[in-house]
């Protein structure tokens, strides 16, 4: 006893024939991922890579140090989530959190400023740093732990 095309909905009659055509489903709603780079792994989190912004802030502020790029992401009591650029993990066990913003005043800026000074309060045993480069040079705000 088995099921026959032409006893199915007329929308999963074409998704079945196509498939046993071996052609991509025309009619269903999700489709086959497209890979664009086969060599690149796609799958998984996200594989974000930094901007020339946050590589140079690397290169002259976090040298030596075991610096990650958005290791952390800090989900936060407004139900908010706040990755920062980069976080650093010191011999001591203590933990750096660094912003870092280029020269041009984006939209998104004032949004990650909310979201930086919200962590700050709810993370206070994390160093946060806050860097702005303007005008070829960086402004560097460091939050540390009150005692």
């Amino acid at each position: 006893m088995g099921i026959k095309i032409e006893d199915l909905p007329l929308r999963l009659q074409a998704q079945a024939r196509a498939q046993l055509a071996g052609q991509q489903n025309p009619v269903s709603r999700i489709q086959e991922p497209e890979i664009k780079n086969p060599k690149k792994e796609t799958f998984g989190a996200r594989h974000r890579v930094p901007n020339k912004t946050e590589l140079e802030y690397q290169r002259f502020y976090l040298r030596g140090k075991d610096a990650r790029y958005e290791a952390l992401t800090f989900r936060m009591a407004n139900g908010h989530r706040y990755t920062p650029d980069w976080v650093v993990f010191n011999d001591a066990g203590k933990i750096e959190c660094h912003e870092v913003k280029g020269g041009y005043a984006l939209g998104s800026e004032q949004r990650a400023r909310l979201a930086f000074d919200q962590a700050k309060v709810e993370f206070p045993w994390i160093v946060w740093v806050w860097a702005k480069k303007s005008a070829g040079s960086w402004h560097i705000a460091v939050c540390r732990e009150e005692k």
